[in-house]
């Protein structure tokens, strides 16, 4: 009895060390996340940025994850490498960002965010794996939830000051990176606690490199023949990011040049009330991954981000609408958020849930590859606003697809024991 109590002293302690991990994790980072949010519309506002530059900013959050795809390669079953690829990444894809009040300008900012966005998706799979192993399932899912919420509680408070800083003194925001990204890395000293238990087996030697290379690969598609209803939850969800990558390009070109935005409206929209949208559904989501399947959450998100682009083009009659489409557009992001992180965990089951979060990744990654450029290469002919129905009309393909194959899609159990 007394080593039964000892054991699940134990286990709280290493539920709530990661849990606070975790807290930390999320509200250091937002100040940064909410600048990194504006980096296109300040392209574009501040720096005079080309269609060229811009596309290429926004081909990168897409596209890098082919390549950080491999930086969490070899996790599977390895929880001594958990950590350090955790505080790795996380360090790695930050580090750049104290430089900027000193090389503020556009290709400097396209290295940072390249940086950025290869190491932050490099980190997620470790992190969701050590989520699992230290967190049971309801706490986790709780606990993810409302720390999320929480960093956007964060965030429109961020809004609210930035707004007017910024509108003030344009240039602020140079200064505020190098600040937002040491406010970041002052995280890894919590990450550092973090108790991971490691088993004593005598990890496998590391193969060639060509194996390395190409074995990712190998895995991530023998996991998608190997489990239909994860390939087809994959297929949804590319319609819908290959949507909304689509017009990506083509938003800062429409706040900018059609709206004539100032830095006040943009965080208004971007940060305040996309943040409120988020805060107000969240519950509704958390709730909704106990009790609907993948189909019919991934359904629902499609339709929020089918939303987003069609009450944005409306803006152009009144800016109300721009307003708006960022409250929806925050709801549909509270869902895609969640599942997307939480879906290696949802379909692993027992399994290690990395190599999900992997495919997660590299399929972001592919679709990544061609949505964006050939979304401004699109603009630069056609305009912001066809852009803006053709990114409509796919989500609604996905959405379409997603209920063609609700009633042939394994569900997937809910209310297992931890």
């Amino acid at each position: 009895m007394k080593l039964e109590i000892n054991r699940n002293q134990h286990s709280d302690s290493i539920h709530q060390k990661t849990s606070r991990a975790l807290l930390w994790m999320n509200l250091s980072n937002e100040p940064f996340i909410v600048l990194y949010a504006l980096l296109p519309f300040i392209f574009r506002k501040d720096l005079n940025a080309s269609l060229l530059a811009i596309s290429i900013l926004t081909a990168l959050r897409p596209v890098l994850p082919v390549f950080s795809f491999y930086w969490s390669a070899n996790l599977t079953n390895r929880p001594d490498l958990l950590r350090s690829n955790l505080i790795l990444a996380w360090a790695f894809g930050r580090l750049p960002f104290l430089f900027v009040p000193w090389f503020a300008n556009v290709w400097y900012l396209i290295f940072c965010c390249a940086a950025y966005e290869f190491f932050n998706k490099s980190g997620i799979p470790a992190l969701i794996e050590i989520l699992k192993i230290n967190i049971p399932k309801d706490a986790r899912e709780k606990t993810y939830t409302f720390y999320f919420v929480l960093s956007f509680v964060e965030s429109i408070l961020l809004g609210l000051v930035m707004a007017g800083l910024l509108d003030f003194h344009p240039s602020a925001w140079q200064f505020l990176c190098g600040f937002a990204a040491l406010v970041s890395l002052s995280s890894i000293w919590v990450q550092l606690r973090v108790p991971i238990e490691i088993a004593t087996a005598v990890p496998a030697p590391l193969p060639p490199f060509k194996v390395r290379v190409v074995q990712p690969w190998k895995d991530a598609f023998a996991l998608l023949r190997k489990r239909p209803d994860f390939a087809q939850f994959q297929w949804g969800f590319m319609m819908g990011g290959f949507g909304l990558m689509l017009i990506a390009p083509s938003l800062s070109i429409f706040y900018v040049d059609m709206l004539n935005l100032e830095h006040t409206q943009i965080v208004t929209g971007r940060s305040i009330l996309m943040g409120v949208g988020i805060v107000l559904s969240s519950y509704f989501w958390k709730k909704g991954l106990s009790k609907l399947s993948v189909p019919q959450l991934t359904i629902r998100i499609l339709i929020g981000f089918g939303l987003f682009p069609l009450v944005l083009l409306l803006s152009l009659l009144d800016m109300q609408w721009f307003y708006l489409a960022f409250i929806l557009y925050g709801i549909a992001q509270a869902g895609s958020h969640l599942l997307w992180n939480l879906s290696g965990t949802l379909f692993a089951k027992d399994e290690d849930s990395s190599q999900y979060s992997r495919v997660n990744i590299l399929m972001v990654g592919l679709r990544g590859i061609v949505a964006p450029a050939l979304g401004g290469l699109m603009c630069s002919y056609l305009g912001p606003v066809p852009m803006l129905v053709f990114g409509t009309l796919i989500c609604a393909m996905g959405a379409v697809y997603m209920r063609a194959i609700e009633k042939k899609f394994m569900l997937l159990p809910r209310k297992s024991s931890p």
